[in-house]
């Protein structure tokens, strides 16, 4: 993950780019006509993603490798001592959105002016990342993951688009305005999310 997160950095700062050098796009700038996929696949991040993984786990004793050296095996840059910069950051990164350390992703923004249904979240969650639905209302939903902490960053990392008001889970609260807080009640078997109430239109 960490050496994905400095390569996807180097290469677009984390930005999915439909452009690039020759017909290079996406998140690592891949290009088709290197044999990465089509130019819609790579701008899929999860594609993008798995195709980087599938590169690199195919480098020999990679996980042994200065990361920059790595990273080069699978890109092929003309600046191969690039991805080195971007260590730390990705490995801050990395600890964070798969819960390695709780509560390091958040955000701030403005009230939101759509909102997902939480059934709609759950949805679009388990594309991604396993878990159990255990309720869900018109605004409140409450599920069992597999992996905790990754799932509440993701859920913070996606409330903006979501219009998640707020995520509790193992005695934290998150809040759009407020951040994390300590909060006893949030609960340590389940993450329970909140999504805005958006009026009708006029």
């Amino acid at each position: 993950m960490t050496i994905a997160l400095a390569t996807a950095l180097q290469e677009s700062k984390l930005v999915n780019v439909e452009y690039g050098d020759r017909d290079s796009v996406g998140l690592f700038q891949q290009r088709p006509s290197q044999g990465w996929g089509s130019t819609g696949q790579i701008l899929d991040p999860r594609y993008a993603a798995g195709k980087f993984f599938d590169a690199l786990v195919k480098v020999p004793d990679w996980e042994r490798k200065q990361l920059t050296v790595a990273a080069q095996a699978v890109q092929q840059s003309a600046h191969p001592t690039a991805y080195q910069q971007w260590e730390d950051q990705a490995t801050v990164l990395a600890r964070a959105f798969t819960g390695a350390e709780p509560a390091l992703v958040s955000c701030a923004f403005p009230e939101p002016t759509v909102a997902a249904a939480p059934t709609k979240v759950m949805e679009l969650l388990a594309l991604e990342l396993p878990h159990r639905a255990l309720a869900a209302s018109s605004q409140v939903g409450e599920l069992r993951p597999t992996a905790a902490w990754a799932t509440v960053g993701w859920l913070v990392a996606k409330a903006d688009r979501l219009g998640i008001e707020a995520v509790a889970h193992g005695g934290r609260r998150w809040t759009r305005t407020d951040g994390w807080r300590v909060d006893s009640g949030a609960p340590a078997d389940r993450i329970r999310f909140e999504v805005a109430k958006i009026p009708p239109s006029a």
